[in-house]
């Protein structure tokens, strides 16, 4: 204890000249006062040590403690003290620590889903690239008629189309998670917005025999960014178009109050398995009835979209007996 700290020595150190001071000065009026005086201070000086040790005994508790930590033991569970300096300091260090493992958890976490989104990705780029490897060598065929060379062609800028807007739809969900997107706060009426995310999907909505139908009030508006929300409910109407056949139905219905937005958007396709429910929204996710060409981040990058600007997003069926998915957007007037 006393090797370790010049602090301590040099106290001590004082309380003995000072102890042998007030000794011969109390020799003046007489050997009793003296020794008075001595047995005082050994008195004063032995509390002190045994008070002393003990801290120290604790700090160097403490630091074993810390020492096992920083060498990646576990289950190190810190002393609890009652009061005093290091009872303050162990339960600070405790709650270091805590923060720590939490961080430690989260990064093994994120690392974790870097790695299987990375191995998602992967499979999603494979399956378009190996059907354009198939490609290739089926045009090396000098027999191959100029009708099938136009059918591969097709066939190949359909893969590319995947491929290009796989990369683009992660490289903004990659910008939404840096925090590096600007979002605007200008006010826009709903049913612009809605056109606009309506038609980029026109002519696949025609091909394949599905309707679109909006009622919208015109004085429904959205303080907000209007062109990232295109692309959260164009995401949307282009999931509800994939899982309705010809012949069907999507409707889009807005509600304007004080409070909120609200935008619902119905389609009388297959609907949503109840157990896929609570994981539409996740990344790469496909549920039991996605299609083979389904990725699973569309819907995600909506979600992220809408969150970001003050909004909620939820799915759900439809009552029965209709079927189909039904898709509840809302964004607040004031912060929630």
């Amino acid at each position: 204890m006393f090797r370790n700290n010049a602090e301590l020595r040099r106290e001590y150190a004082i309380c003995a000249v000072l102890t042998l001071i007030l000794v011969a000065a109390s020799t003046m009026i007489g050997w009793q006062a003296a020794m008075a005086v001595l047995i005082t201070a050994a008195l004063f000086f032995l509390v002190r040590l045994i008070a002393d040790i003990r801290r120290y005994r604790r700090i160097a508790n403490l630091s074993d403690s810390i020492d096992k930590i920083l060498h990646g033991a576990e289950n190190v569970d810190f002393e609890e003290y009652q009061e005093g300096e290091v009872a303050i300091l162990s339960s600070e260090i405790h709650k270091m620590v805590i923060r720590l493992r939490e961080q430690a958890s989260q990064l093994l976490a994120d690392k974790r889903f870097l790695s299987d989104s990375i191995a998602d990705i992967a499979h999603q780029l494979r399956t378009p690239l190996t059907s354009m490897n198939i490609i290739v060598d089926m045009f090396s065929d000098a027999e191959l008629s100029n009708e099938k060379r136009f059918d591969l062609l097709a066939e190949m800028m359909q893969s590319l189309n995947r491929i290009e807007w796989l990369i683009n739809t992660l490289l903004k969900m990659s910008k939404i998670d840096a925090d590096t997107v600007f979002f605007e706060g200008k006010e826009y009426k709903v049913k612009d917005m809605l056109s606009r995310a309506a038609d980029s999907l026109a002519v696949p909505l025609d091909i394949n025999g599905v309707t679109l139908k909006m009622e919208v009030p015109e004085d429904a508006t959205v303080r907000g960014d209007m062109m990232w929300t295109c692309e959260a409910v164009g995401n949307i109407l282009k999931n509800c178009m994939e899982h309705t056949p010809e012949g069907g139905l999507i409707e889009i219905a807005v509600k304007h109050t004080p409070i909120y937005t609200e935008i619902v958007i119905r389609d009388t396709g297959t609907g949503i398995d109840p157990e896929d429910i609570p994981h539409v929204f996740e990344r790469f996710y496909r549920g039991k009835v996605a299609l083979n060409t389904s990725i699973g981040i569309g819907l995600a990058l909506s979600k992220m979209i809408v969150e970001r600007q003050n909004g909620t997003i939820r799915a759900d069926n439809r009552e029965k007996p209709e079927t189909g998915a039904v898709f509840t957007i809302r964004f607040y007037t004031v912060k929630r």
